[in-house]
């Protein structure tokens, strides 16, 4: 089951109580070329994504990442998992 939590600590299943919503968002990562880091942004287009995460909506504000998905396909079968888990709506921001 870790890799439905690999954006969690120790890849274990965040506290479902801080959150209110499931969202699924388009990302990249824009470090520089030769950059070893990551600089992740998020609210790309679907089209123009080079991976998706599915995110907890916090209930005072944000988003907290849970995991980082392939492909959007992917993103939404999670998704799902975590809402008929939770009973939370999913939104899709990319």
């Amino acid at each position: 089951m870790s890799e439905l939590y690999n954006c969690c600590t120790e890849g274990r299943e965040p506290d479902w109580k801080q959150f209110n919503a499931i969202e699924i968002g388009g990302c990249i990562d824009d470090n520089e070329e030769g950059d070893e880091s990551t600089h992740i942004v998020g609210g790309i287009p679907a089209n123009e994504a080079e991976f998706f995460t599915v995110y907890g909506h916090l209930i005072e504000g944000g988003a907290e990442a849970i995991t980082d998905c392939d492909s959007y396909e992917q993103a939404e079968r999670i998704a799902g998992i975590f809402a008929e888990k939770t009973g939370y709506p999913i939104h899709v921001f990319c």
